[in-house]
Formats: C-alpha cells, structure tokens, sequence
C-alpha cells in the first residue's frame, strides 16, 4: 500500500506541469523558408494564410525582390505550402487584407489587397537611393486564388492620383479595412526628405471609402478621403468589427521608445478628440489584434506576447517551455471552436543570425491564458 501510495504522489508531481501546460500557449509549428517576413493574413474563410515577405539588404528594401507567400490551412490545423511566390516583383510590401465588399467594375469580395512601397532602398551596389520620387508606392488587388494582379494605382509623391491634401503616401507600413469597405492606411512619414521634391515627415492615418478605391483604381483622385495627423509612428492598424472600432499600435521614438495603444469608432474617425487610449508607456510595440474573448492581444518588439491591464500595465502571456519571438511582425489570428484560437507570428530576422530562421510560428492559445 506504501509503495502505490508513494507511487501516486510521484506520478501526480510529475503530472502536474503537464496539466498546467494547457493553460500557456502552445508552439504547433514552424513554418520555414520567408524572405523578411513582416505581415501574415488569414483568408476570410480560414482556408489560407497569406505571408508578407520584405526583402531587405543592409541599409533599405530590395527593389522588386519582396512576395507574398501562401498556405493552404485545413483542420488540426495543418498547414501546406500552396505557393512560396505566391505574388513576387515587389518593393516593399508592408501588409495585406481582404475586401470585404465588391468595388464596382474594378474587384470582387475577398480579393486581396496589398499595401507597399518606400524611399528606403538599397541600389544594387548596397547604398541608399538617392531619389525614390518614380518607385511605385500604393496599393495593389490580387486574385487569392491565382496571384494575378487585378489593378493598381501609385500614390506617391509622383503619382497623378493625388490623395486629399498635400499628403502622398512616403512610407506606408499597415492597412485594415472595415466592414464597409473602407480601406485604412498607417503612413510613418519616414523618408521623405528623399524625393525630388522633400516632404516633412508626419506620421498620418487615411481613411479611404470604397468609392475612393473605386476612385483611384480607375485612375480618378478620391474625393472621399480622411486624414488623421498623429504625433507618434504607427506600427499596426486593426479594424474589429465586434467594436466597430479601429485599433492601432502607435511608439513614441522621443527619448525611449514607448509605445501605446488607442482606438477610435467607425463613426469617429473624423473627429480626433474621440481617439480613446486603451494603453500608453508600454514597452515598444509591433502589432495586435482582439481575442475572440475581446482581450487585446500584443506583440512587443522585443519578442513578447502581452495583455494590457488598465492603460499603464500589462500582463505577459508565458510559454512553456519559456520563449520569445524574434523580431516579430503583423500576427494573423484564427478563431477556433471553443474560445481557442491560431495566431500565426511572422519571424522577420530569424533565430539563427541575420538571413537565417525567418520563419512563421504558429501558436495555439488557449481560451483562458
């Protein structure tokens, strides 16, 4: 009787890390093989998950050499590589969504939609261009299924379609689009002391109805276009249709660098008084997104994952065993029954050194973490 006594007591001691592990995000899987990934989407029916690359050299992005990577996603989930060029040729792909509407005459519902371009590149000889005023910086529309390119317009410095104002995209880095199909864009401003004709760098958020896409993929400037002027860079925009707000990861890079989280409602954005804090003075930020159970979700830049407690605080999110991500990017997240979720976290600078390990982590969290 000792010796099952003693046997239980052992097997339970053992045991017990093990039914806690449930209760911490779990590592499913490592996707390999990206190019500086920066950006990854699940489609909206769960079915694929789309993976920005943004081919850098030492001092700015690679001239055509950025893509789009894709996997067929079933149940489990189990991932495939469809296409590891999925959509290749680009400079500077930054983020990626999925219309929620048709836009009459110019793409359907789910088309895909891709937000590129800068004046940070490399010359093949590994120095910074010297004037970016004639790279494409814009917006692209792409066939999900097959990677063709549907339409694109420029919207930069150079660009016959001018957005409201004097205020071209310099160095677009995020893009999210709401349920009525308007398409938002978080803008650094960074750079644009290298065109031919020098822009003062001013971190702004557009908002673009999608009668202005209509607009300027037929090659009109939108009338109906927002501009929201902030004061810090934005690092993430994310519409969240059960809030009908839009949520967007802003760092402060004055002193050191903190970062925030604010939101405004659909119906507000117009109105900066109405921007909402949700958390400041954190540490720098990369991206986030809302739990099916409507906690906001972050990802730090130092690799951690944390929710925010009241607007000054935060509680990181442990992993057992014990990991950070490297550098990580703009996670995608899938809900999955029972409160669970996917999230797949874009590694953009490997584990392993500089060009090696870049990889896609995908995680399961549980429903309470």
């Amino acid at each position: 009787m000792k010796i099952l006594i003693r046997f239980f007591i052992l097997f339970a001691a053992v045991s017990a890390p093990f039914i806690a592990y449930g209760a911490r995000p779990v590592v499913l899987e490592d996707l390999p093989g990206f190019d500086r990934p920066v950006s990854a989407a699940f489609s909206p029916d769960g079915k694929s998950l789309f993976v920005v690359n943004r081919s850098r050299g030492e001092v700015g992005a690679r001239r055509d050499a950025g893509s789009i990577t894709k996997f067929s996603v079933s149940e489990g989930p189990v991932f495939k590589l469809a296409s590891k060029r999925f959509v290749v040729g680009l400079t500077a792909p930054s983020d990626i969504d999925f219309l929620p509407v048709d836009l009459a005459g110019v793409a359907p519902a789910g088309s895909l939609i891709l937000v590129s371009g800068t004046p940070l590149i490399e010359t093949e000889d590994g120095r910074m261009i010297k004037d970016a005023s004639a790279d494409f910086i814009g917006l692209s529309l792409y066939d999900p299924t097959t990677g063709k390119l549907i339409k694109k317009v420029d919207l930069g410095p150079a660009s016959d379609v001018k957005l409201k104002g004097e205020n071209p995209l310099v160095s677009p880095n995020s893009i999210t689009i709401d349920k009525s199909g308007s398409v938002y864009i978080g803008d650094t401003g960074i750079g644009g002391n290298l065109f031919k004709k020098r822009i003062k760098a001013q971190p702004v958020i557009y908002r673009i109805s999608s009668i202005g896409l209509i607009d300027m993929f037929t090659g009109k400037s939108p009338m109906d276009v927002e501009v929201m002027k902030i004061s810090s860079i934005p690092g993430d925009i994310s519409y969240q249709s059960a809030d009908d707000s839009v949520f967007f990861v802003a760092n402060h890079i004055q002193g050191a660098t903190k970062g925030a989280v604010f939101k405004v409602a659909r119906s507000d954005f117009h109105n900066v008084m109405k921007i909402q804090t949700v958390v400041r003075e954190l540490t720098a930020l990369s991206s986030m997104r809302l739990t099916p159970g409507g906690k906001v979700l972050l990802a730090t830049n130092k690799g951690e994952l944390i929710v925010p407690r009241g607007r000054k605080a935060s509680r990181l999110i442990r992993f057992k065993p014990e990991m950070t991500f490297s550098t990580p990017g703009k996670f995608a997240m899938l809900p999955e029954p029972g409160g669970a979720f996917i999230i797949a976290v874009p590694e953009e600078t490997g584990s392993a050194g500089a060009g090696k390990g870049q990889r896609v982590r995908i995680v399961r969290v549980p429903s309470k973490f």
